[in-house]
């Protein structure tokens, strides 16, 4: 209980730039990623990237484990998102189970180790209770804190697979300096029955905004951001792009993560949002630095930015588990 509770925030004054199979990946899913065209460095069987280009290297068995890692997770979540159709309802796809299939030549090449999933605060009590009668069992943190909006992540298991069930982008709500889209759940994709996915500007807001949650960034990251851009600019809605992101109050940190898409990978980022970005107010952007100064500072900071009884119950639950003996801030 309560293991996901170690909020990381990656360290924007030094952000690992995309290496040089990146930067190629970039360059040939960008011209097309057609079959025997990938002219960049071989990739190491550890490479993030490596289902990706297993195809371009002739590594039959790992370009084949993918594509079934990928077929056994969809058919493992397809039941409870039809029974959540049939309700009337609908989850949002963020990040890899929304992109492998939007973005990328083929659903195996994004490799992904569960499903991310948006759920909408009216009908989070009906969705749980829809996956409890399918037959996924609830992991961390836990229904209490979860069901009151203290942390947004509910993990969910079955078989093997873990989907997890999120409220919003941050895991502490309460530190996020700013506000989500006002149209976060508008004018979204329709991906398969029970499932949405994000209007491509706010699929790409929320994909940046996970990557300052994180100390390291992997390179699929920049390959995502580098897809989904190419994605806003066809759609024309870098003006809502901006707008949101400008509303997060984190658009200098925003900026800073486009421009390097754009100078390393060739990300088609128009100046002009990086730069009403850029001189964003950064006042509100202190937070982040303060959560990276120790482990215990973020559960801290939860605690200091949430207010009336979600703040009294925090304060329960912590004072809770230092008499169990738990360790709340650590995340596997």
């Amino acid at each position: 209980m309560f293991q996901s509770l170690m909020y990381q925030l990656s360290d924007m004054k030094n952000i690992e730039q995309p290496d040089a199979i990146t930067e190629a990946a970039c360059r040939w899913l960008q011209s097309g990623g057609l079959p025997g065209t990938y002219t960049g460095p071989d990739t190491s069987t550890a490479h993030d990237l490596q289902p990706l280009l297993a195809r371009e290297m002739d590594r039959r068995n790992i370009s084949m484990s993918a594509a079934a890692a990928w077929f056994r997770l969809e058919q493992i979540v397809r039941p409870v998102l039809e029974l959540i159709s049939r309700e009337g309802m609908k989850l949002w796809a963020v990040k890899g189970f929304d992109l492998a299939r939007s973005v990328y030549p083929f659903p195996g090449g994004r490799p992904m180790c569960d499903a991310d999933l948006f759920v909408e605060d009216s009908n989070r009590q009906k969705i749980l209770s829809i996956f409890a009668r399918s037959g996924w069992s609830r992991g961390s943190p836990g229904d209490g804190i979860f069901n009151a909006g203290i942390v947004s992540e509910m993990k969910l298991y079955r078989q093997g697979v873990m989907v997890e069930l999120h409220t919003h982008i941050f895991y502490f709500p309460a530190t996020f300096p700013g506000r989500l889209p006002a149209d976060l759940f508008e004018n979204g994709r329709l991906l398969e029955p029970g499932l949405m996915g994000f209007a491509w500007h706010n699929a790409l807001l929320m994909v940046l905004l996970h990557m300052l949650t994180n100390i390291y960034i992997r390179p699929v990251w920049w390959v995502d951001i580098c897809l989904l851009c190419t994605k806003v600019s066809k759609a024309g809605t870098w003006a809502e792009f901006a707008r949101n992101a400008f509303e997060t109050n984190l658009g200098s940190s925003l900026a800073h993560h486009l421009r390097i898409a754009s100078s390393a990978l060739g990300a088609p980022v128009p100046e002009r949002v990086m730069k009403v970005l850029g001189i964003s107010n950064r006042s509100r952007e202190g937070v982040i630095e303060r959560l990276k100064t120790g482990r215990k500072v973020p559960t801290l900071l939860n605690l200091r930015y949430m207010t009336g009884w979600r703040r009294i119950s925090w304060l329960y639950a912590l004072f809770w588990l230092v008499l169990t003996g738990q360790h709340p801030l650590r995340r596997k």
